[in-house]
């Protein structure tokens, strides 16, 4: 245990004369109940012996005022550790702290997290709620990341390469990044099931989620109102393999350069997956749904449908624009887009792949016309 304030050995006192030990083992084996006091859960997480399950106090709100060292507010996670917030929020105060993240898992750090919000974390590097570093593991259910921020990476949530997450039924809303990743920022591998990224903002790529490298699997995942300063409303993978499966990327803006919904320069999938109502708003912006630079894009059973790039000049491709990569449909579509020059519907430079009766139609100005390479079976 380590205390080095006589403030810290105050408080402990105030716990044990209170009848609160440190790590008070609960003799039905179900946790160790934390009070509803941020001391009281410092105390407990550095204390916990590894594989300990902490139970908070329901309904509660423990407020950080001062960070446990650096820009940690709470003790770094360096072995397995389980918090129960049992709808409790851990939220740094923003009227009175200083500029720190709220939880740091080490490389020797396995966190689950259940049924809690993380609020208003503000790291002056990476991580504003979670940094994960290589190789820790981050496991999240039911767990809410609001109102994080991060001065250059994962205004909610940021691992690093070799770093892994599972995480499901959980929320990433109004996380903000001065880099990459609004919501998270990954250099690891992330899988998701029942995850909504809504208004999140990158000033730089990926509004909600920046890719960088390793592997993602997102499932029944939606991408919703989130923007970007670059490319990426939605998603930016970089140099990752990724696949959406039964998900949504819907109404996201790249306020700039291009793909409103997802900009992709590696290894894209996207199964029974729809991408709509996104935009890119800058001079000469491409791409409205999806802008592919390189690598490789597989839509199968998706549709890229009412996206736009709609800023001055140059701006083209509604739908889909590939400047390099080889892409692929497979009982897809790409209907109803809009730019504000030809083509609105697809702009590519190599030739698609397209099998089984896929369809790019009602584009505006036109489907493909303008495009140095019209896609086999697009007609105007």
């Amino acid at each position: 245990m380590r205390y080095t304030t006589l403030s810290g050995i105050a408080a402990l006192a105030t716990l044990v004369v209170n009848g609160v030990s440190a790590v008070p083992a609960d003799a039905a084996g179900s946790g160790i109940p934390v009070p509803c006091d941020a001391t009281a859960l410092t105390t407990a997480i550095v204390t916990a012996p590894a594989g300990s399950t902490l139970v908070l106090a329901r309904h509660c709100t423990y407020h950080l005022t001062t960070a446990y060292s650096g820009d940690d507010g709470l003790p770094p996670i360096n072995r397995q550790l389980t918090i129960e917030g049992r709808d409790s929020t851990i939220v740094r105060d923003g009227l009175t702290a200083g500029v720190f993240r709220i939880f740091h898992v080490t490389s020797t750090g396995d966190l689950r997290l259940d049924d809690l919000t993380i609020r208003g974390g503000n790291a002056p590097d990476d991580g504003g709620g979670i940094l994960v570093d290589s190789p820790g593991n981050l496991k999240l259910n039911k767990v809410t990341l609001d109102n994080n921020t991060a001065a250059d990476q994962g205004g909610g949530v940021d691992l690093e390469s070799g770093a892994k997450a599972y995480i499901t039924r959980s929320e990433f809303t109004f996380n903000n990044t001065g880099g990459e990743g609004g919501g998270l920022q990954s250099d690891g591998d992330v899988t998701t099931d029942g995850v909504v990224f809504a208004h999140n903002f990158a000033a730089g790529n990926g509004g909600a989620i920046d890719q960088a490298s390793g592997y993602a699997v997102y499932r029944n995942t939606t991408l919703k109102n989130n923007t970007s300063g670059g490319y990426g409303g939605g998603i930016s993978n970089d140099n990752g393999t990724v696949q959406f499966i039964n998900s949504r990327i819907l109404n996201n803006t790249a306020a700039s350069l291009g793909g409103g919904g997802i900009f992709n320069s590696s290894s894209a999938m996207l199964i029974k997956t729809e991408v709509s109502g996104n935009v890119v708003g800058g001079a000469g912006g491409e791409g409205g749904g999806i802008l592919q630079e390189s690598g490789t894009l597989m839509l199968r059973d998706s549709s890229v449908d009412r996206n736009s790039a709609n800023g001055p000049g140059t701006s083209r491709a509604g739908g889909i624009l590939n400047s390099g990569g080889v892409v692929t449909f497979d009982h897809s579509e790409v209907n109803n887009n809009a730019s504000t020059a030809a083509p609105g519907g697809v702009w590519t430079n190599p030739q698609f792949t397209t099998v089984n009766r896929s369809e790019i139609r009602h584009n505006i100005p036109t489907n493909c016309d303008g495009s140095p390479v019209i896609v086999t079976g697009c007609v105007g």
